[in-house]
């Protein structure tokens, strides 16, 4: 894993500022401490720049990369998983190869299918590949996103990186504040592709790649799942196959020439991947994991221990508290670069910090509950055909304004909100927000602001796709492209890259989640077991104790700590006369709210983060202008 950015003068062909090219390879050092690499076209107007974070390959990996002639030039971050095997068709076409980096693979596949090799390439990625010859630029993300790209584009040059921090060295870059991708990430609590925060700068859509030729810009998309669902009638034989799936992915992602290691929680997935990897290594593998301080009732620390144990893995544990939670968001703000409020980013980055002490690579659980139905919302909408079933008036009178009344229950409520809907991405929209709607009405400052219609877009985005799926498989599919790459993958990226590791995900295996999203809704949820083939399957794997135990997830005391430890400092951040959130949201709205939350009215929790992160991020990238 490593670092890429580049710039490229397309239509003036003014040279590229060499003090400026360097300085975009130095912020995002970080991504790969190992090397660095930077190339110029014969005109100076193109250049592509790399840091490594050496994996596989450690002696002649070198980015940027050539075919032999020099006609076709890569910079590469990510893994290639199923590289061996392209390698070999490849040479049986005659092609012949320098290095034992995937990253040559890529560029061969190239020269052997053209755009096409894309759809062929099984890993997570970003690349940006010169071709000479055509004098076309090429800027690749992978199908699920697990690897970010960013650009910024205006009527003379395209500018992009894995990090925003690259961009924002060039002058003609502004920062100011995209008010309408900030109005999605009030909404989802992160900002959907292809928008930032920042205007003008944007992130490659999942499975999309940018060609820049003849002067001009273009998107396209390279990866479309074409999977339908199956009725699958023998269920033995469904859990056999997923069983060679998941074996097979966790096998390909151990391919390394460095140290490897696992994220253990205790949960099924991560509980899976360490498991069979301690079946594959030759030695005891290390795993980690991360707890909270004062008896938090959701630490997972025991059961990690406990499955630890069980596979003779060489264990380590760290616990964090409140005051390092206030210490570090800062700096992990930092590092997303975008706002992006999960309270389980700062937990993540330090267990990667611990990691990244021991070895350079590790395989996480991350990716399984999309697919597989893990999450209350998946059930709610599996059943929701029933609550809307109940007579309206029944409904609306009695049970809606009943649930209304509880206090806290965030959960409850947001569900009877949403379950209500019969259009479906109406429905979904409401699934993924975090505000009901009369209190966006309270907290947006803009009269007739239609956030409504504003969120939609990013939902149906991908409904088009899922159009045979059933509702619960046309969620998970939406889960699957938009929750995981603008949420959860790109903190694991973020959190990961900052302290120089490489975090892996298998279950996004492209292989595993052709045949996952083949598999019907009735074989993912059971009666009230979800992920119920998940764990019929790894059982072989897993203790039935583990797969029993109710699903806790990356779970904080965050809830707690806005009550008590981080209240004043909430209250400071948001209410102080020079907050920038003044400026898009009510303060009197948000008093309320820190009130109503202190006092174990409602649980605000997740608003109140997302509105700490962007004050946090305003003030860093945007009223401190001057500085990277």
């Amino acid at each position: 894993m490593c670092g890429i950015t580049g710039k490229y003068n397309f239509k003036y062909s003014e040279p590229i500022d060499r003090s400026v090219a360097e300085e975009m390879i130095k912020v995002i050092t970080h991504r790969g401490p190992d090397d660095e690499g930077s190339y110029f076209n014969s005109n100076g107007n193109l250049f592509l720049g790399h840091r490594r974070l050496s994996i596989i390959d450690l002696s002649t990996g070198h980015q940027p990369l050539s075919n032999e002639d020099g006609t076709i030039w890569i910079v590469f971050n990510g893994e290639i998983y199923n590289f061996p095997e392209l390698k070999k068709e490849l040479i049986s076409y005659g092609h012949k190869f320098r290095t034992h980096s995937d990253t040559e693979v890529i560029v061969h596949a190239y020269e052997q299918w053209g755009k096409e090799s894309f759809s062929k390439l099984n890993g997570m990625y970003a690349f940006a590949l010169w071709d000479n010859k055509e004098q076309e630029l090429i800027i690749t993300r992978d199908p699920f996103g697990i690897k970010p790209v960013y650009y910024f584009v205006n009527n003379n040059s395209i500018i992009f990186g894995s990090e925003i921090k690259s961009i924002l060295t060039n002058s003609e870059v502004s920062r100011e504040v995209d008010t309408t991708a900030l109005y999605n990430y009030f909404t989802f609590t992160y900002v959907p592709s292809p928008y930032t925060v920042f205007k003008d700068i944007f992130k490659l859509k999942p499975g999309h790649f940018i060609s820049i030729k003849s002067k001009s810009v273009s998107i396209k998309r390279f990866y479309y799942n074409t999977t339908q669902i199956i009725n699958y009638k023998n269920e033995k034989e469904i859990i056999r196959q997923l069983q060679e799936h998941i074996y097979n992915a966790v096998k390909r992602q151990m391919i390394s020439d460095v140290p490897i290691g696992a994220m253990l929680s205790g949960g099924v997935d991560s509980s899976t991947v360490a498991t069979i990897m301690s079946q594959i290594s030759d030695s005891p593998i290390k795993t980690f994991t991360v707890g909270f301080e004062d008896d938090f009732e959701l630490n997972e620390l025991k059961d990690a221990k406990f499955i630890a144990d069980k596979i003779g893995s060489e264990h380590y544990e760290l616990v964090v508290s409140s005051e390092d939670y206030n210490k570090l968001l800062p700096f992990s703000v930092w590092h997303m670069e975008e706002p992006v409020a999960t309270g389980s980013i700062l937990a993540y980055y330090m267990i990667c910090k611990l990691a990244a002490s021991k070895v350079k690579v590790v395989l996480t659980g991350q990716g399984a509950d999309e697919p597989f139905a893990g999450y209350p919302r998946h059930l709610g909408e599996y059943y929701g055909k029933y609550y809307r079933a109940i007579p309206m008036p029944l409904r609306n009178f009695i049970i809606s304004p009943l649930i209304n009344s509880l206090k806290r229950n965030e959960q409850l409520k947001r569900a009877v909100f949403s379950l209500e809907e019969p259009i479906t991405e109406k429905r979904f929209l409401r699934i993924y927000q975090t505000l009901q709607k009369e209190l966006t009405k309270e907290l947006y400052t803009q009269n007739g602001f239609d956030w409504e219609s504003l969120t939609l877009g990013a939902i149906q985005e991908w409904q088009n796709d899922a159009a045979g799926f059933d509702d619960l498989n046309k969620l998970l599919y939406s889960d699957s492209r938009l929750s995981l790459p603008d949420n959860l993958l790109l903190y694991g990226d973020k959190m990961a890259m900052a302290v120089s590791l490489e975090a892996r995900v298998p279950f996004l295996d492209l292989e595993l989640m052709r045949f996952v999203e083949s598999i019907p809704s009735k074989f993912k949820i059971n009666g009230l077991t979800q992920k119920y083939l998940l764990k019929k399957a790894v059982s072989k794997w897993i203790p039935e104790e583990v797969i029993r135990k109710k699903k806790i997830g990356f779970a904080t005391p965050i809830d707690t700590w806005f009550q008590n430890e981080l209240k004043s400092e909430v209250e400071e951040k948001l209410l102080s006369e020079g907050s920038a959130i003044r400026k898009y949201l009510n303060a009197e709205v948000i008093k309320k709210m820190i009130e109503d939350h202190a006092a174990k009215r409602e649980d605000y929790k997740r608003p109140l983060l997302s509105f700490l992160t962007f004050e946090i991020w305003h003030e860093m990238f945007i009223k401190n202008s001057n500085k990277i």
